[in-house]
């Protein structure tokens, strides 16, 4: 409780600096699409500046130039189609800027343990802790580590892991990642996770943990009281994988040696510790 509690504090002291100053407008490589709020500036003539939302046709109409296509183009490239229409015609040099303010099309995703699950608006300025905050916060039950999923620029899926902790409470500012359009932000649920543990343990039944603590082998059997005196080396694991029972037979006192790695145990699995023959 006193650890989800500094959680919620942190959250609401950033997202209150956050909120307090106006953050700058990043551009974006993203292309822009209909309900994209630009903001557009020629250094020779402010009268030709300003923002404006690309329509449905992907157009956008502007002061002098008129109706202009910008749909699929990034910023750069509409600054270049901008500059060439206005020397074309109208000025004899043009200092063109363009800046993405809201990426309508391209919403950030935010799902898992939050408080309103959902889409919001995205800007080149929008970082993870605005989106969660936008979110309304982080809910109890929540896991460790956040996922941040998006498509690289090689066009392949990619997944930024983010720990809670370092985040919001150590609050190390290279992890408040900026989001790109279309990202999504998940923030699973801690999910309880059951391990069923009989043969010779002090306290045979059923152990609890959440999927955060990894449980394993060793663990389960020390939330069981530890093994009794009549226990062998061997560790006999059941699960059900695909519909069909595995059996799993470990020695975990070759774990407890450091000769192998402690068996990560999965919900439902069930530890029989066999009986010694002397």
């Amino acid at each position: 409780m006193k650890s989800r509690g500094v959680l919620v504090i942190a959250l609401l002291l950033l997202a209150s600096i956050a909120s307090a100053q106006e953050l700058p407008i990043l551009s974006s490589d993203a292309p822009v699409g209909p309900r994209d709020v630009l903001d557009i500036k020629v250094l020779e003539d402010a009268n030709m500046s300003g923002r404006t939302v690309v329509n449905d046709d992907g157009v956008v109409a502007l002061n002098v130039i008129g109706r202009v296509q910008v749909a699929g183009l990034t910023s750069t490239q509409i600054e270049a189609k901008l500059k060439t229409l206005l020397e074309a015609d109208i000025l004899a040099k043009a200092t063109v800027s363009v800046q993405v303010v809201e990426f309508a099309s391209k919403p950030i995703s935010v799902v898992g343990a939050v408080v309103r699950p959902g889409r919001i608006g995205a800007s080149g300025s929008t970082t993870l802790i605005q989106a969660i905050t936008q979110a309304g916060g982080l809910t109890a039950g929540h896991g460790k580590d956040i996922y941040v999923l998006r498509t690289a620029r090689n066009g392949l899926s990619e997944q930024v892991a983010i720990n809670i902790d370092q985040l919001l409470v150590e609050g190390r500012p290279e992890l408040n990642i900026p989001l790109s359009p279309n990202d999504l932000v998940n923030v699973p649920l801690d999910t309880p996770i059951s391990i069923y543990i009989a043969g010779e343990v002090m306290k045979p039944g059923k152990v609890e943990f959440k999927s955060s603590q990894t449980p394993t082998l060793l663990r389960a059997i020390m939330a069981a009281g530890g093994q009794t005196d009549r226990a062998s080396r061997t560790a006999l694991i059941n699960r059900i994988v695909n519909g069909r029972e595995q059996t799993i037979s470990v020695n975990y006192r070759d774990i407890i040696n450091g000769k192998r790695k402690d068996e990560i145990l999965h919900d439902n699995d069930t530890v029989f510790i066999k009986e010694a023959l002397f």
